[in-house]
């Protein structure tokens, strides 16, 4: 990846690529030893990062997109397609680099609120990058507070689901590199950000409309009896493609 970065090619080009340049040659050895010395994600070296079928500039202001936070993405276009979503936009709820608000736009107005004004001004610079998609509305603001009451269709969230104790435990990349907001939640602990979260989005949704969120290793059970307690209903699990129950769906009742 830094290579094709470097060479300002795709990387498949590499194979039939003749050599590089001493320019080059300097560049790209000053981005592994970086890479190597520091543990600095390959997405912040080479400023973007693939999501579905977009590239999104991204930096130290923003999660990097992950795979398994596409499952949110086809969660919300399979109940499209079904016909089950209520009239009305769709708020994507800490949308840091603008990865799923952009992946959904076409379908549906997207309102993107993020808390830090960092995240959303790298978000403004996707937004921009794919204005044909549809439109994105950007807001700064804390979670869903700040929305009317029975307002929205669907509400998506890949919120900060790390505990405080576990922060060291992770990779390096993550640990040093990423922004902690996106990782620890501003909660006492991850299970008091989740019942905000639940509650504020039962709030907001209008009746039938949907909760997609994302979730961590061994937490989507707990999350989807949370689900259930605030009157949810059709709740289910979708498993990532490491076979990880990764994403929890919940129906507002009618």
């Amino acid at each position: 990846m830094l290579l094709a970065f470097v060479l300002g090619v795709e990387r498949a080009r590499l194979i039939t690529h003749s050599g590089l340049t001493s320019a080059e040659h300097v560049r790209y050895t000053a981005l592994v030893r970086e890479r190597a010395a520091s543990g600095r994600p390959v997405a912040y070296l080479v400023g973007e990062r693939g999501f579905r079928d977009l590239d999104l500039v991204v930096d130290e202001r923003v999660l990097v997109p992950r795979p398994e936070t596409e499952g949110i993405v086809d969660a919300v276009e399979a109940r499209l397609a079904a016909g089950v979503v209520p009239p009305g936009p769709i708020v994507d709820r800490g949308t840091g680099s603008g990865n799923l608000a952009l992946a959904l736009c076409s379908r549906r107005p997207v309102v993107a609120v993020d808390i830090e004004a960092g995240a959303l001004a790298c978000a403004a610079v996707n937004v921009a990058r794919y204005a044909e998609r549809g439109r994105v509305l950007l807001v700064q603001g804390d979670g869903l507070a700040a929305l009317a009451r029975s307002s929205v269709a669907v509400v998506v969230a890949n919120p900060p689901y790390v505990e405080a104790a576990e922060i060291a435990s992770l990779d390096v990349d993550v640990r040093d590199h990423e922004p902690r907001s996106a990782l620890v939640p501003a909660e006492d602990s991850v299970h008091a950000m989740y019942a905000t979260l639940v509650s504020q989005a039962r709030d907001v949704l209008v009746g039938g409309g949907w909760f997609v969120t994302e979730v961590g290793l061994g937490q989507a059970r707990a999350v989807a009896a949370s689900l259930r307690e605030a009157g949810f209903v059709d709740v289910t699990i979708d498993a990532d493609l490491a076979g990880i129950e990764r994403i929890v769906i919940g129906q507002a009742p009618s």
